[in-house]
């Protein structure tokens, strides 16, 4: 026999009852309060991950993609806690398929495709890494790429307190002779690794070569230490997952290309009214391009903009219209919808929702869960943390950071 379950909720209504005597209005989260129930369950047995498309499972919370909001700190922290970010279109094509690079790379378990660059180059090329891709190690090779012998490796410390920018890196590199190095063979996955680590508490980073002496992959002890987060969104190779924004734009044809090609995990076409031909075309595009990555359409209020999407091919679906804290959609223009009523007649489509704008409490979360969402997209909740892009203001003694909305 299952367990008995005690519902003290009967005088309450039910979801579908709730929106079938409200029929006509347009209901927003203070226009609902959950009645709870008795609960047995602990917490810790709660899972509210979601797969979107076959092969990739995250958790209930996105950050949305606002240039304010997610660029790849962002984005990073929410992948280590099982999670994903979505960075913005105000990024051109390049920068955003550098930062799906920078996320990519940040917890790796083996880097297959390290920076490198040849003995020739210069302090101030090494430096300029560290502004570009967001880490300083270079492993110097005979041709300057992975395919070639390794020459040595530099760090930051090699260079800190370089003065003449010209300098070659054979001149700062820790050269080869002097690296603690393993091959491929013989340390075949993490746990590997972690002994190599574990008995040599002085290093830092492990070159791993192929037999030929070229370089197969390098490992970062701080990655190996922080994939220790359990929940952390990771792919096969415990690479962060990412996602990025893309338009209904011809012009983002390429931008698609080149965050496919860097590695993003997920796309979402970022569009105010997403129930349109042009963004029936994008999903069309990425789906001929790379058929396995899901992609994320909308934004949409209504069961009718759903079909088409979901037809060409959307993996989930983005809802709201104007509900956001700084949003004018609905003020200026007539449209959209009250959002938990928005979430619940999505609530039917066979895709998992995901449910963007006017989040400003967990309370919120929880009405937009409890009215049918998978997920909850979050940009003012968030846009005060560190990891955020916008720059911080002192007034007074007092902390602050720039929040703005963003038309899509």
């Amino acid at each position: 026999m299952g367990k008995k379950r005690h519902d003290h909720g009967a005088d309450g209504l039910p979801l579908d009852a709730l929106f079938r005597l409200n029929a006509g209005r347009s209901l927003t989260f203070d226009d609902l309060i959950i009645l709870p129930r008795y609960v047995e369950e602990p917490p810790a047995e709660v899972d509210l991950r979601t797969g979107i498309g076959p092969k990739l499972t995250l958790g209930p919370i996105v950050s949305s993609p606002m240039d304010r909001v997610t660029e790849w700190r962002t984005a990073v922290r929410m992948a280590l806690n099982g999670c994903v970010g979505v960075l913005h279109i105000n990024l051109s094509p390049d920068e955003a398929a550098k930062q799906v690079r920078k996320v990519k790379r940040f917890q790796m378990g083996f880097i297959y495709e390290p920076l490198c660059g040849r003995a020739t180059d210069t302090v101030a090329d090494a430096r300029a890494v560290k502004h570009d891709h967001g880490f300083s190690t270079v492993l110097v090779t005979e041709d300057g790429s992975p395919a070639s012998r390794l020459l040595g490796i530099v760090t930051r410390t090699c260079i800190d307190f370089e003065t003449d920018a010209s300098r070659p890196l054979r001149e700062v590199m820790i050269p080869r002779e002097k690296l603690a190095m393993r091959e491929a063979r013989d340390v075949p996955t993490l746990e590997h690794v972690r002994k190599v680590f574990r008995s040599d508490p002085s290093l830092a980073k492990l070159p791993v070569l192929n037999a030929d002496g070229s370089v197969h992959a390098l490992v970062i002890r701080r990655d190996v230490a922080q994939s220790e987060y359990p929940d952390a969104a990771i792919d096969c190779n415990r690479q962060l997952r990412v996602a990025a924004a893309v338009t209904t734009h011809p012009e983002d044809d390429e931008r698609v290309k080149m965050l496919l090609d860097a590695g993003c995990d997920l796309l979402v076409i970022d569009s105010s009214q997403g129930g349109t031909g042009f963004a029936v075309a994008r999903i069309r595009q990425i789906r001929s391009l790379a058929p396995e990555v899901p992609v994320i359409a909308g934004n949409i209020v209504s069961p009718a903009q759903a079909g088409p999407l979901i037809e060409a091919g959307a993996n989930a679906l983005r809802i709201g219209m104007g509900p956001g804290s700084i949003c004018i959609t609905q003020e200026q223009y007539g449209l959209g919808r009250g959002q938990s009523r928005a979430i619940h007649a999505a609530s039917g489509v066979s895709v998992p929702t995901v449910a963007d704008g006017g989040i400003r409490h967990i309370g919120d979360m929880v009405k937009s869960l409890a009215c049918g969402a998978s997920f909850v997209m979050v940009g003012r909740y968030i846009a005060g943390c560190d990891e955020t892009p916008s720059p911080l203001i002192e007034d007074n003694g007092r902390k602050y950071k720039l929040y703005r909305g963003m038309g899509s």
